[in-house]
């Protein structure tokens, strides 16, 4: 069998790329007296961004539904319309055998409640041991965050590492952070290229070289070079198949002309 035929025959279709996993459906979130509709409906945004769907809201000051809701939650207003609106945390944590309360003034509270809050990379770590059950990730609202009340009445007290000159995030702004830390999602959008498709596209190579090997001065050297540039680039399974088609088109149509004279 020739390079050439060797090369065609390992012309593959890309590789799938792996399903999205996530463990969005492990968490409730939870917002505790929302003032404002716009952030009401980026929270659901980035909500439906990671994947997570399981809202609840506690005794909002904002109408849930209202126009600026809907207007920014985008293609999320349907989290907001399965969302729960309870009247107490202990109703909208019901059911969940964590609750992960939030805060971005690090001792709030802390001499009444002696809770020292988590960086969210730890959380995470703590959470990973816990398989099982619901989980409520608890947000305060945009004014005093949560209480004393609430946060005496969480498990872990977790907080997003910022500067020290500003370190309270924008309520939508620290539910996109969390979800995206705490989502698990593990999509590949980059699939390499594995050894035997690299080999095929370095074979196609050196049948056009060995073509013209007369006309160069090295083509062992240019063989070699193109070998080490393939080693050494990031090649996405879909590029490889790309340059390869090229490579045989431009074989077949040299193998033509020389049949042809």
């Amino acid at each position: 069998m020739t390079k050439r035929k060797k090369a065609e025959k390992g012309a593959k279709n890309p590789r799938p790329i792996p399903k999205t996993t996530s463990n969005a459906e492990r968490f409730r979130i939870v917002l505790v007296g929302p003032e404002y509709e716009l952030n009401l409906g980026a929270a659901a945004r980035a909500m439906k961004n990671f994947g997570f769907s399981d809202l609840a809201m506690v005794s909002p000051k904002c109408n849930p539904l209202g126009f600026d809701a809907i207007k920014y939650s985008k293609h999320a207003r349907d989290v907001l319309e399965s969302a729960k609106v309870c009247k107490t945390l202990a109703q909208a944590t019901a059911g969940c055998k964590i609750t992960v309360g939030t805060t971005g003034i690090l001792y709030r509270h802390w001499n009444e409640t002696f809770r020292t809050p988590i960086a969210l990379w730890q959380l995470k770590q703590k959470l990973a041991g816990s398989k099982e059950g619901k989980i409520a990730l608890v947000f305060g609202n945009e004014g005093v965050g949560l209480s004393e009340k609430d946060i005496s009445a969480c498990d872990f007290l977790a907080t997003i590492p910022a500067s020290k000159e500003y370190p309270v995030l924008n309520l939508s702004h620290a539910v996109a952070i969390a979800l995206y830390e705490l989502s698990g999602l593990n999509t590949a959008y980059f699939a390499p290229a594995n050894e035997k498709e690299k080999e095929h596209l370095i074979l196609a190579f050196s049948s056009l070289v060995d073509h013209y090997s007369k006309a160069m001065r090295n083509p062992k050297k240019v063989k070699v070079a193109f070998r080490r540039m393939v080693g050494r680039s990031m090649l996405s399974d879909k590029e490889c198949v790309s340059i390869l088609g090229v490579l045989r088109r431009t074989s077949r149509d040299l193998e033509k002309k020389g049949k042809n004279k």
